[in-house]
């Protein structure tokens, strides 16, 4: 596949962050891309997703590429104690994400309606709405938890794009970390 044809994928990862500003709830987006990479490989059985369609990927190049300082990534980035690392972290998010927005359902707790760094630090920020849609507080915390997941990465991996070279996320990526262990054990199946 040639990836020149691909060079506007950068597009869908900006259009994400504008998206929110029509409508908050158009961040289910991101579970496109938290989904298809998995389909791809069960699909294909190699890292289709990270080789050609991340958008992700694109946009760290096409963000970076010209102040990126090409410096090699530190060893101890792409160990496979931070890389499981991250994947942790990914997992305790989805994990804090669900059982926050079922407590918002069931009325135990207030909705967080704002995007957070890390989980931990709230960004004070209310984000205009172009349109509003009748939705469930429940959903609404819900996207700005997914919202707020993507913005962490975007901001990490911005980053790391800037102090080492652009697509130095790639090394920690989690889709990309639990993509190599399916396929890792898949050979070790065969």
């Amino acid at each position: 596949m040639n990836l020149k044809n691909h060079t506007l994928l950068w597009t869908f990862t900006a259009s994400y962050f504008v998206l929110v500003f029509v409508n908050i709830h158009l961040s289910f987006l991101a579970f496109f891309c938290l989904i298809t990479p998995f389909v791809l490989l069960w699909k294909d059985r190699r890292k289709t997703w990270c080789q050609y369609y991340c958008p992700r990927a694109s946009f760290f190049t096409r963000m970076t590429a010209k102040k990126a300082s090409d410096k090699p990534i530190p060893r101890w980035l792409f160990s496979p104690k931070v890389k499981q690392g991250v994947v942790y972290y990914f997992l305790f998010n989805l994990m804090i994400m669900a059982a926050s927005t079922t407590q918002v359902a069931l009325g135990k707790m207030a909705p967080m309606l704002m995007p957070r760094f890390l989980i931990l630090f709230p960004i004070p920020v209310t984000l205009p709405q172009l349109l509003t849609w009748n939705m469930p507080i429940w959903s609404t915390h819900l996207a700005y938890r997914l919202l707020s997941m993507m913005l962490t990465t975007t901001i990490i991996g911005l980053y790391l794009g800037f102090k080492y070279r652009s697509r130095s996320w790639c090394a920690i990526c989690p889709v990309a970390t639990l993509s190599d262990q399916a396929l890792q054990k898949q050979a070790e199946k065969v």
